[in-house]
């Protein structure tokens, strides 16, 4: 065959008469590898249970729900992070002894990480929906938690066990959470509370420390201040008359003095001698003491000389006349009255200070006290939100410890699974199958690419270029047919003890890694029934609420 052409459509029959052999060997021996292998491979039961989100029992216009109803993919990946965590898994492998042989030679984290991925959370689209998952986001009320194990049984319970611990946590989270704001409310409303009797407390503080100061007592400090400012106005006119009429009396008995003599018929002193000049005639003209007219003359030398011995004298010691004294009597009144009014002045002006001083510290005190006042409104406003919230939270977190809001309910249980899911025997002995063929085809092809032998007539004629007058078949004789016969015999036998090595080496393989009883006894069936009767029990153990 010429190397430098490949092997044309006609010379594909030869190829087969001439390889076939090996090319029957090479695909079988692929076949059968993959037959091996899929039979070595243990056998993987799946159980799944199937979990309802049920909405709120309550009308959600009567009562909202205390949880926040976020998107529930959401919510189901922290509880799936939640549940799948490393204590819980840890607690499942020693409660159901799961993985035995790798808990031997591995770590526990291991461990953990194998059975995580034999895990599987995943949300139930219906068929009605499923044709817009590539669109957009779509909702869904229900989900499905499997796991994967070498036991039917192990994998009905443990998926049983995980639906059990979604439903607890999420009883346990909507109870936490109502209970965690309902305790954050009365904590909060604990705290206004009591900033708002020690803002109470300041204003009244406030208030008492500037009494007077305050801005409910502005207008009446204005009235005051205009009233002693006009009462001042009052005072000081009537102080200026006052003061004007004191210095004119002065000058009035100071010009009365000036003008009075003992010779004045005016003087007490002239009339005093005028009277006991009477008296002494009445007396020489036998008048008594007891006569109406002494009597009247006693008197009045009795007031004359009061007058005279009184204070109101003159610069030399003479009492002042009649208009003097008046005018001196008008003066010292007229004092009198200026150092009255002086006080009134005093006093008004000390009264227009004062209420000047507390209608300027009004201002500082209304700052302050507007600035409690606004806190105290805000704390108020607040105490009033919080309150109705707390009791808002309480109604919600009876909700919750009463389950009547959203909640996981067990839809369906996990079961048995009849036979197992993986591996897929039929598919990897099919991929045997076309892999084996593959090979065979390219074993074939190789091999005629590398042959330099001249096979036929054709073959010879393109690479001599010469024609070709004619070929001689090879001449076979009896014996050779026969000993052609014993080598197709002994290779068949060859061939079929290897297939039935390998079928036998895979049927071990099978019963050996799944632990498969070839002759199963009565009892070992009653054992099976007795282990899935069991299994069904302790699901339903389960679903009532029980762990046994």
């Amino acid at each position: 065959m010429n190397t430098l052409q490949s092997p044309q459509l006609p010379d594909i029959g030869g190829m087969l008469r001439r390889r076939g052999k090996v090319m029957l060997s090479v695909g079988g021996a692929t076949f059968l590898l993959m037959y091996l292998i899929a039979m070595a491979l243990p056998n993987q039961y799946s159980s799944y249970a199937t979990i309802l989100v049920e909405p709120q029992a309550v009308d959600e216009g009567l009562v909202s729900a205390g949880v926040r109803e976020s998107d529930l993919k959401e919510r189901l990946g922290i509880m799936t992070a939640e549940i799948l965590s490393r204590p819980r898994l840890s607690r499942l492998i020693d409660e159901f002894d799961l993985y035995p042989e790798e808990s031997e030679s591995m770590q526990r984290s291991e461990v953990i990480d194998i059975m995580r991925a034999n895990v599987v959370v995943e949300p139930i689209v219906s068929a009605l929906e499923a044709g817009r998952r590539q669109r957009e986001e779509i909702d869904f009320n229900s989900f499905r938690i499997s796991f994967r194990s070498r036991s039917a049984v192990t994998a009905a319970v443990v998926a049983q066990s995980i639906g059990n611990d979604f439903l607890e946590a999420n009883i346990d989270a909507r109870v936490n959470v109502s209970q965690q704001s309902l305790r954050f409310m009365q904590d909060s409303i604990e705290q206004l509370s009591s900033r708002l009797n020690e803002v109470e407390q300041e204003i009244k503080e406030l208030k008492s420390e500037n009494a007077g100061h305050l801005p409910e007592e502005l207008k009446s400090n204005q009235e005051a201040l205009q009233l002693s400012i006009n009462q001042l106005r009052e005072v000081q006119r009537a102080l200026d008359l006052a003061m004007s009429d004191e210095a004119f009396w002065k000058n009035q008995a100071i010009t009365a003095g000036a003008m009075t003599g003992l010779n004045d018929q005016a003087s007490p002193v002239y009339r005093r001698n005028i009277v006991q000049a009477e008296l002494g005639m009445m007396r020489a003209r036998g008048f008594t003491d007891r006569h109406p007219d002494v009597v009247q003359a006693i008197q009045e030398l009795a007031l004359l000389d009061d007058r005279i011995d009184g204070p109101d004298l003159g610069e030399e010691g003479v009492p002042g006349s009649y208009a003097e004294q008046n005018a001196k009597s008008e003066e010292r009144r007229s004092a009198l009255r200026v150092e009255a009014l002086t006080r009134d002045a005093q006093r008004l002006t000390e009264q227009g200070e004062d209420a000047r001083a507390r209608l300027a510290a009004t201002p500082a005190v209304a700052a302050v006290l507007e600035a409690l006042a606004r806190e105290y409104s805000h704390l108020n406003a607040s105490f009033q939100d919080f309150s109705a919230r707390r009791q808002q939270a309480s109604v919600q977190a009876d909700l919750e410890r009463k389950q009547l809001g959203e909640q996981f309910r067990i839809l369906e249980s996990a079961f048995p699974a009849p036979r197992p899911s993986s591996p897929n025997r039929r598919l990897i002995l099919f991929l045997g199958l076309v892999v084996g063929v593959g090979m065979a085809g390219a074993v074939g092809l190789l091999l005629e690419s590398l042959d330099s032998a001249v096979h036929d007539s054709r073959s010879l004629q393109a690479a001599t270029s010469v024609p070709v007058l004619a070929s001689i078949p090879a001449i076979m004789l009896e014996p050779d047919f026969a000993a052609r016969r014993r080598q197709r015999a002994r290779e068949i036998l060859v061939a079929g003890g290897i297939a039935a090595l390998f079928l036998l080496g895979g049927a071990v393989s099978y019963v050996y890694v799944n632990d498969v009883q070839i002759f199963p006894s009565s009892d070992a069936g009653e054992e099976d029934r007795d282990g899935e009767s069991e299994a069904r029990r302790r699901i339903q153990g389960m679903n009532l609420g029980w762990n046994p």
